[in-house]
């Protein structure tokens, strides 16, 4: 059976599942960058192209997210003032205060900013930056000697690189995926070896390894499917494992049914 072809049984057909075992170690590592692959199309570079092509290309993207500043000699000006402050598990507490008319900088101390994990704060003068919940810098622009900008001859600069960036953004993600994939597929397979113990399969872990490749095709495809969705499901991830676990238990106990099957009988040339 050809790659493609176990794509669409690994979906379906549990029966296919003891043969997926006997495959080697290559087949299984191409079968495994090909769904990454696919599943990266699908939840990654396709939203992001539909994205890009609804709101006209990168220049009207940044052009709408950057607001109109001017940074002459020192001092900057920005017509809109921001004040965002949040607060999430997974990147922390993150602060982002703007505002060119006031000295804000002053206004708030070192303690204001223990709360966050990461914090930009600008005025017309003066900065504060905190990075990763590491220590507080205030710096001027003056010190910082960024040369005049305005944000038409920042985007000239700019939309040259973010292909680039783009390009390379993506295949770092690609290779981390790459890389979770198979760590995942590890954990799946770790979970096959206490299945596999308690119905009395005796395979080698090796073995179990490449099932469980083979049982991640469901659940990515179902990760796949969430990506879109406008919404989020608690838990999901433990949902996504528990597919590819009731997938690894069907095929652990389609090979305890093949191995409890008498042999064939052969013909001996008796009559």
């Amino acid at each position: 059976m050809n790659i493609f072809a176990e794509l669409v049984h690994s979906v379906y057909d549990f029966k296919s599942y003891p043969g997926f075992r006997k495959n080697n170690g290559g087949k299984a590592f191409l079968y495994g960058l090909l769904l990454t692959l696919i599943y990266f199309v699908v939840s990654m570079v396709l939203p992001v192209m539909a994205t890009l092509f609804g709101s006209g290309g990168f220049g009207n993207i940044a052009r709408e997210a950057i607001p109109d500043f001017r940074l002459e000699d020192g001092v900057l000006w920005v017509e809109e003032s921001f004040d965002i402050q949040q607060y999430d598990t997974y990147q922390g507490g993150i602060c982002l205060k703007v505002d060119t008319s006031r000295p804000l900088t002053e206004e708030i101390t070192d303690v204001d900013l223990l709360a966050f994990d990461r914090a930009l704060i600008m005025d017309a003068e003066h900065m504060i930056v905190k990075a990763d919940g590491g220590a507080v810098i205030r710096v001027s622009y003056d010190e910082m000697d960024l040369g005049d900008w305005d944000r038409d001859s920042f985007l000239n600069e700019l939309m040259p690189l973010v292909p680039v960036v783009l390009w390379i953004s993506l295949i770092v993600i690609l290779c981390f995926g790459l890389l979770g994939f198979f760590l995942g597929a590890l954990v799946v397979a770790v979970m096959g070896t206490i299945m596999s113990a308690l119905m009395g399969c005796r395979l080698r872990f090796g073995e179990l390894y490449k099932l469980a490749i083979y049982t991640r095709t469901p659940a990515l495809l179902v990760e796949a499917v969430y990506a879109w969705l406008p919404f989020t499901i608690p838990f999901f991830y433990i949902i996504n494992y528990g597919i590819s676990a009731v997938f690894l238990w069907k095929a652990l106990k389609q090979i305890k049914e093949q191995e409890m099957e008498p042999p064939a009988p052969s013909w001996t040339g008796e009559v």
